[in-house]
């Protein structure tokens, strides 16, 4: 992503919530070049990372080799190299006590290749560093000179800018005539210090899985990502017959996909109940809108709750009910189905929102902006 004053629009500060104004345009990563790549980070290659089958209690004090598809629970801080900790402002994943499935996107890429073939033991803690985890600084990025007419008033030093292409930079000056932003992340370039401490031994909880679909499954994505309990999520196609879809072919609308999101969680921490609600909860008013979801429009674009067994089936179906009762002349079409086949979409779509910006924060309660 090359910005420069001349294509680069300042729109807002993010307190204020951009929302596109048509439907959503086939764009690649929003940061593409930068911390985050696509191309060699095992962490956003969701679709190649099954996660591991739960394990029985081991020896305290036993080491336990760490692989892609692990899911643990951790505890973990970054701090630069001098012992600073990070500005917590400037990180879209949480730190501390987290659960993660090693190589399944989310957090920083170079901590799950940090965790990706280390031996952990429980409770002891480990100390790493990790090579400049946020990339190198680009000077395509920034400092970048803008027209003080093309930003919005009251900006100050320190402030964050939205973009026309949906990602922030800081601000780094203001005067009459310009505002100087800046996209490269806070601690572009510098190494850092990861100390780790395994809680559990890994895979020691079952996880269940769910498969919900409800319009544009970036911003779908971001809301189970940010429910506590949520350990993994993936998004790609579901419901259809082409069994190699692509998203531009999806996108046509002739596949029979959806866009959906299928999540791993901890059943002990969250209620597939709950799950159910919060799709019904983001649906809002297009729960009554066939084939819709705000702008996006066709079948591809269908809600739905897609069951796994007879239980979920069971709790969907009840879900189902109880909000129809709440308006029962306005009948809810989201579908409830058994889940069929399923694809996990394109590597650049994995963690979409996160990867531009948006926090991912377990619990963070921000406007979801979805945009291309």
């Amino acid at each position: 992503m090359h910005l420069s004053s001349t294509t680069l629009l300042v729109l807002a500060s993010t307190t204020h919530a951009f929302t596109p104004a048509g439907p959503r345009p086939r764009a690649q990563s929003l940061r593409a070049g930068q911390w985050w790549d696509d191309s060699t980070a095992a962490a956003t290659d969701a679709g190649s990372t099954p996660v591991a089958a739960p394990t029985t209690a081991t020896a305290t004090g036993e080491s336990h080799p760490i692989k892609a598809g692990d899911h643990v629970r951790l505890h973990y801080t970054l701090t630069t190299t001098s012992g600073q900790a990070l500005d917590g402002a400037e990180l879209t994943f949480d730190t501390e006590e987290v659960d993660l499935v090693v190589g399944a996107g989310g957090f920083l890429p170079a901590l799950h290749n940090a965790l990706n073939g280390a031996s952990l033991t429980v409770d002891k803690s480990e100390t790493m560093t990790l090579s400049a985890p946020f990339g190198e600084r680009d000077p395509r990025l920034g400092p970048i000179p803008v027209p003080a007419a093309n930003a919005p008033k009251g900006m100050q030093p320190g402030d964050r800018a939205g973009l026309s292409n949906g990602a922030t930079a800081r601000v780094m000056s203001v005067s009459d005539e310009k505002v100087v932003i800046d996209a490269n992340h806070l601690y572009a370039g510098e190494d850092l210090t990861l100390t780790v401490t395994l809680l559990e031994p890994p895979n020691h909880r079952a996880l269940d899985e769910a498969t919900f679909a409800g319009g544009c499954f970036w911003g779908v994505e971001l809301a189970y990502q940010r429910e506590p309990g949520v350990v993994r999520t993936e998004v790609g196609y579901a419901q259809g017959a082409d069994p190699s879809p692509s998203y531009e072919a999806v996108c046509s609308g002739v596949t029979g996909h959806t866009e959906a999101v299928r999540v791993r969680y901890d059943p002990a921490r969250v209620s597939y109940e709950r799950l159910c609600d919060l799709l019904l909860d983001r649906l809002g008013e297009n729960r009554y809108a066939l084939n819709r979801v705000g702008n996006d429009q066709g079948t591809q674009y269908r809600h739905g709750i897609y069951f796994r067994d007879d239980a979920q089936k069971k709790t969907a179906e009840a879900v189902i009910a109880r909000e129809q009762q709440r308006d029962p002349d306005r009948p809810i079409v989201t579908e409830v189905e058994k889940s069929a086949a399923y694809y996990a979409a394109e590597a650049y779509h994995q963690q979409y929102l996160e990867k531009g910006g948006q926090s991912a924060k377990k619990s963070d309660g921000s406007t979801i902006r979805c945009y291309g």
